[in-house]
């Protein structure tokens, strides 16, 4: 601000000097930006930020339509014109919002635009589920699981009935007893058999965590893939010693679990007995997090994919079973002939070494491992145990395994936060049984739509013009030879786009045949809600193991399927499979701040246009060049695989290293503490993705406009006369970024997140856009317009 108030007074000496002068700085104001001095506050005059005039400043009028007016209100809400966007285009767009969100009353670790999304999202179902008649038989059978078990939830979530001794019975029927609270173990414990049947019957992954997916190596095909166990803090706070504060209270958390629940149970074991334990179980979890690999290690999938079949495995690791494990993964679901010829892929061989050794009894004894697990499910089961076991839950911001370990091998919608809700159970139930029963809501949600069908041809043509604009971008690259443009061509041209449901389950949402077949595993629900409307354990019990049978293991029978949807229609996400090469937007993520059908298509471009061009772009960040255009592994040498040839892979290398370096030293977003700078090479992918994504975007706007529009401008928005449809691209861009966070989410992110602080994906990536400072008339070597030198070129050439 003091920089802008300066620069006006030197102007105004200067207009004295002579009209040549002043005719000069005149120009240079027109190419930067206009001052406004007419505010005050406390008698001290506030600079306002007035566009400067673009290109296309004279043509369009103002629409004064309720959509305009409503999307102009999104914007406006963020906006902060005393922010000068050619320095800090993040503050300007978002300063609003993040001055207005108060998350001490919230009662919420972060709140972000998209967040207010997924919640309006929810609200809408519930609705929609208020119409439902769970004992009508004229209605889907999916949508009365759905409306029973929210039902449920709703009225229990807070206030569970106790089960205390439902769960004890379980647990002492796996392990024989609990041995923190002085009970012995079956001396015959397999604890295989044991693993499996908590991650089939809970959704948990306590020694390991097993999901199937698309073979990387065979498109046709399923495979197993199997790896370390999502544990509940960062791998950086386990294993470095400057978050010791962090791994104590981690201990305090298990010792309050373990102790409310000996507490339900009646039983006395003392609390040195207990403290032991949760300290015993947080040290097995630190030595997890040691045997496992770091995240910028997991970016190399030859060296992930590591096939065995359950004789191979049992070969190499001697001391894991894994014909027990496997055994009861797939109870009820295949046959012990069917399991032997799984393709198991076990992505880290070190981790599986190091366990190898716990059983072959080298490293830890029987009691913590058992401590260790039975922890793990009680934790995940505390929220519908008891109230006191929710208490805690909720007291420690617990994450269930399902959302925090997130869906598929990308592990795409993994979530480092605990609420959703701004209004209690509602929307926790919502979020909970979003995860479990991703088509129950999603179908319900998108049932609801009016205009689902418009929509989805909109964004089909939206995103056909942001194909064919990256395809453009591609053949603008000097350091990418024609060969490796062809094949890249070719990747795109094959893309499978899953555009707002699965079409074939859903079909014309009267006829459910399918879409009930598809969720038979949970078919259950009816029938324990028939009985008792307050069995909220039952209910999540059913919804658990549906989730692992029907997304996870029933899928390993079948041919492969590239259409996969992955996760619910009625998540605010979208996300791109390299293994299959395909493209999900869900029905959900077609709402402000990203779209809205009859909003300007400057607002649509920016947000769901940059969106897919973003999910895109993962085709071709340093995770998606691995696979070729059927989501096959491509071209695979010793140590890494890629359809470019040596040179264009070495001109990819240095694009990314670009962006690799920038995030690293630019060290945003600069907070105080342990954590400071976002991790350049564990964000990659999403950087490069922001990157390619809306330039993309922006581009095939720009071809909208000149094709579809015949060159006619869009209307401008009322409160925001003053911007161009080309700004209102990238003010769109920035606001669906705003999110308010505290220091200890954050943080969190740094450490686990691939995606950067919503700081910095707005403004280094404007930085790197020089569409962006032409639009905004910024003038060369601002902050957000460098020098050409300062700048990545991500997927372009110039």
């Amino acid at each position: 601000m003091s920089q802008a108030i300066s620069f006006v007074t030197i102007a105004a000496v200067i207009a004295c000097v002579g009209v040549a002068i002043a005719s000069l700085v005149l120009n240079i104001i027109i190419l930067g930006n206009v001052n406004d001095l007419s505010t005050t506050v406390n008698n001290n005059p506030v600079w306002h930020y007035s566009p400067a005039p673009q290109q296309n400043s004279s043509t369009g009028t103002v629409s004064n339509s309720a959509a305009y007016q409503q999307a102009a209100n999104y914007l406006l809400n963020g906006l902060d014109d005393t922010i000068d966007p050619c320095q800090d285009f993040y503050a300007f767009t978002c300063n609003k919002f993040l001055q207005n969100t108060d998350l001490g009353k919230l009662g919420r670790s972060r709140l972000g635009t998209y967040d207010q999304a997924q919640i309006d999202v929810y609200t809408e179902i519930a609705a929609a589920l208020d119409k439902i008649d769970v004992a009508s038989t004229t209605t889907s059978k999916t949508e009365r699981i759905t409306k029973a078990a929210f039902d449920t939830c709703r009225k229990n979530l807070f206030n569970p009935p106790d089960k205390t001794q439902v769960v004890y019975d379980e647990i002492t029927a796996l392990f024989g007893g609990v041995p923190f609270l002085g009970e012995k173990l079956n001396p015959k414990i397999d604890y295989w058999n044991v693993a499996g049947q908590i991650e089939q019957k809970h959704a948990v992954g306590t020694l390991t965590y097993t999901i199937a997916s698309s073979d990387y190596k065979d498109h046709t095909k399923n495979a197993l893939y199997t790896g370390p166990p999502g544990l509940s803090l960062a791998r950086d706070f386990y294993v470095k010693p400057q978050y010791i504060a962090e791994v104590n209270a981690r201990v305090t958390e298990v010792n309050n679990l373990l102790t409310a629940f000996a507490n339900n149970l009646k039983k006395t074991p003392g609390a040195d007995v207990l403290l032991n334990a949760a300290q015993e179980v947080v040290a097995f979890e630190v030595l997890i997090a040691m045997a496992s690999w770091p995240d910028d290690l997991l970016r190399n999938y030859q060296q992930q994919y590591n096939a065995y079949n359950i004789a191979s495995a049992t070969a190499a690791y001697s001391s894991i079973n894994w014909a027990s494990y496997l055994g009861q993964l797939f109870d009820g679901v295949a046959t012990v002939k069917d399991q032997a010829n799984y393709n198991i892929v076990v992505t880290e061989p070190s981790y599986f070494a190091w366990l190898n050794s716990v059983f072959a009894g080298q490293t830890s004894n029987q009691t913590v491992v058992a401590n260790y697990m039975i922890a793990q499910l009680l934790a995940d089961e505390s929220d519908f145990i008891s109230q006191d076991t929710a208490r805690v839950a909720s007291e420690n911001n617990y994450i269930h395994y399902a959302l925090r370990s997130g869906r598929g091998i990308g592990k795409h919608g993994k979530r480092d936060y605990r609420k959703m809700d701004l209004d209690g159970a509602s929307q926790g139930c919502m979020d909970l049984l979003t995860a479990y029963m991703p088509y129950g809501t999603g179908y319900v949600y998108v049932k609801s739509k009016d205009q689902k069908y418009q929509v989805q041809s909109d964004v089909t043509n939206q995103t056909a013009l942001i194909i064919s604009n990256f395809q453009n971008m591609i053949n603008s690259l000097q350091w990418m030879d024609d060969f490796s443009k062809n094949r890249a061509h070719n990747k795109s041209d094959s893309l499978i786009k899953n555009f707002g449901w699965p079409t074939a389950m859903f079909g014309d949402f009267k006829d459910f045949t399918a879409v009930d077949k598809y969720n038979q595993d949970y078919a259950s629900i009816i029938d324990i809600y028939t009985k008792d409307k307050n069995d909220i354990y039952g209910i999540f019990a059913v919804l658990k193991k549906g989730m692992e049978v029907r997304e996870f293991f029933r899928i390993l029978g079948d041919p492969a399927d590239r259409t996969n949807f992955l996760q619910s229609p009625a998540m605010v996400n979208a996300w791109y499979q390299p293994e299959r090469n395909s493209i999900t937007f869900p029905y959900a993520a077609w709402n402000p701040p990203y779209y809205n059908f009859a909003y300007p298509q400057a607002y649509n471009f920016a947000g769901q246009g940059g969106t897919g061009g973003h999910e895109l772009t993962h085709g071709y960040d340093d995770e998606g060049v691995q696979f070729g255009f059927n989501g096959e592994l491509t071209d695979c040498a010793w140590n890494k695989c890629g359809w470019m040839d040596t040179n264009s892979s070495s001109g990819f290398i240095d694009m990314a290293q670009c962006v690799v370096t920038q995030f690293s030293t630019q060290c945003c977003p600069e907070k105080t503490g342990n954590v400071h700078c976002a991790n350049g090479a564990t964000t990659q992918g999403e950087n490069i993705a922001d990157l390619g994504g809306q330039q993309a975007a922006y581009r095939a706007y720009r071809q909208y406009i000149a094709e579809t529009r015949g060159g006619v401008e869009e209307d401008r928005l009322p409160g925001l006369e003053a911007y161009t449809p080309n700004q209102i691209f990238w003010i769109t861009y920035g606001y669906s970024w705003c999110m308010k966070q505290s220091d200890a989410n954050l943080v969190h992110q740094l450490l686990t997140n691939p995606h950067s602080p919503a700081k910095c994906r707005t403004n280094q990536v404007m930085q790197d856009i020089p569409e962006f400072g032409k639009d905004f008339g910024c003038s060369r070597g601002t902050p957000m317009y460098p020098e050409p030198a300062n700048r990545c070129k991500v997927w372009v050439g110039q």
